[in-house]
């Protein structure tokens, strides 16, 4: 190989590197700190509304609430897609992570 192609190589390495710096940590990161907090609180809101709490409701359209003990299962299966997607983007960001430092 001569030196023309290893520069070019490491070149594209370097410039796929700053993009991936520039544009996927930041938004990985915020993915994954935004599903972890939204997913706590998805918990704490399904607990709040069979309890009643008169600000939290589950409303399908203006007119329409659903029975208050539809509140828990609905809220885990929120929290639980929230969780999942927090597990996978961690997974994600840890992989850019890896890839930057190599």
């Amino acid at each position: 190989m001569n030196n023309t192609t290893v520069f070019r190589k490491n070149a594209a390495s370097l410039a796929g590197k700053i993009v991936v710096s520039l544009f996927m940590l930041p938004i990985l990161g915020v993915w994954t700190a935004g599903s972890a907090v939204c997913s706590i609180l998805a918990l704490i809101a399904a607990v709040l509304g069979l309890l009643g709490w008169k600000g939290i409701s589950l409303t399908l359209y203006p007119g329409y609430d659903l029975p208050q003990i539809l509140s828990i299962p609905l809220g885990l299966g929120l929290a639980l897609l929230l969780y999942a997607s927090f597990v996978y983007t961690r997974r994600f960001l840890r992989r850019c992570l890896h890839y930057i430092q190599s």
